[in-house]
């Protein structure tokens, strides 16, 4: 039962990488902004309730999904570098052999920046620092 629930999530994440890779190719840049705003609706559904600072959020929302994710550094009041431990996007472009980066990774910038900012009733901003194997560094700007 295991491995052919094994293999039902490495086929939704074969299937994921193939419609983003068409996506990219049929509408170029445009692919970003598709997968930002896929990102955003899929935070609809979880609610990580109020939260006072970056660092409860995300210890809430590390809790409730399947992204770990914790402030490795905080720069300023408004500013933090976070550590992305655990992705699901980034598990599909090691799954599948596709680079990291590109418009898959908007979902979880839409996904999180959704979720900060309507739980904190701030904006919220993720820039890509470094993607890598392990974890993915992103700088985390509150206005």
């Amino acid at each position: 039962m295991i491995q052919k629930e094994m293999l039902d999530i490495k086929d939704r994440m074969i299937l994921l990488s193939i419609l983003t890779r068409s996506l990219e190719l049929f509408s170029g840049d445009w692919a970003k902004t598709i997968c930002y705003i896929a990102g955003r609706k899929m935070s609809e559904v979880i609610d990580v309730g109020k939260c006072n600072t970056v660092e409860e959020c995300l210890d809430k929302l590390s809790k409730l999904s399947p992204w770990k994710v914790d402030v490795f550094e905080k720069v300023s009041d408004n500013e933090y570098l976070v550590v992305f431990k655990s992705c699901p996007i980034r598990q599909t472009h090691y799954t599948v052999c596709t680079k990291q980066g590109g418009a898959l990774c908007q979902v979880t910038h839409g996904y999180i920046e959704s979720i900060l900012s309507s739980h904190l009733e701030k904006k919220v901003r993720l820039i890509l620092m470094h993607a890598g194997p392990n974890a993915c560094l992103k700088r985390l700007v509150v206005t």
